[in-house]
C-alpha cells in the first residue's frame, strides 16, 4: 500500500463495483416503476371524474414506456438508462409547466410527479454513468 495514493474504495468495503453498478440500475428501474404506477393512477382518476379523450392515449402509452424501461433497467440494460432519463426530463419539465398553470390540487400531484422524476432521472443520470 502507497502512503501517497488515495485508498481504493473497494479496500475492506466488501462492495465491488459490480454491485454498486447493479444498485443503480435497480434503483433506476424502482424510478421507473414509479412513474409508471403514478401515470396509472392520474390515468383512473381522469376516467372516473372526466370524460375519455386523447389525452388517455398518452397517458396509456407513457405507462407503458415507463414499465418497459423498468424492466430492461431492472435487467441492467445501459441503452435503457439513457432512453428513461430522457422520458423522465421530459417529464419534469412538464411538471413544472403544469404546476405553475394549475390550481393548488394540481400543484400537488404535479409536485409529487416532479419528486418521481427527479429521483429517477438522477438515479437513471447514475446508473448510465456506471455502465
Amino acid at each position: 500500500m502507497n502512503p501517497y495514493e488515495a485508498p481504493r474504495a473497494d479496500v475492506g468495503v466488501g462492495t465491488s463495483p459490480r454491485s454498486s453498478r447493479r444498485t443503480l440500475f435497480v434503483l433506476a428501474a424502482i424510478g421507473a416503476f414509479l412513474a409508471s404506477a403514478y401515470w396509472t393512477a392520474l390515468t383512473i382518476l381522469i376516467v372516473l371524474s372526466t370524460e375519455v379523450s386523447a389525452q388517455l392515449a398518452i397517458q396509456v402509452v407513457l405507462i407503458g414506456l415507463y414499465a418497459v424501461r423498468g424492466v430492461q433497467l431492472w435487467k441492467g440494460d445501459p441503452a435503457a438508462a439513457q432512453r428513461i432519463l430522457v422520458l423522465h426530463v421530459i417529464g419534469g419539465v412538464m411538471a413544472v409547466i403544469q404546476a405553475v398553470m394549475g390550481n393548488p390540487i394540481v400543484i400537488v400531484l404535479q409536485v409529487i410527479k416532479l419528486a418521481i422524476h427527479l429521483f429517477g432521472g438522477i438515479t437513471a443520470h447514475l446508473a448510465r454513468r456506471a455502465a
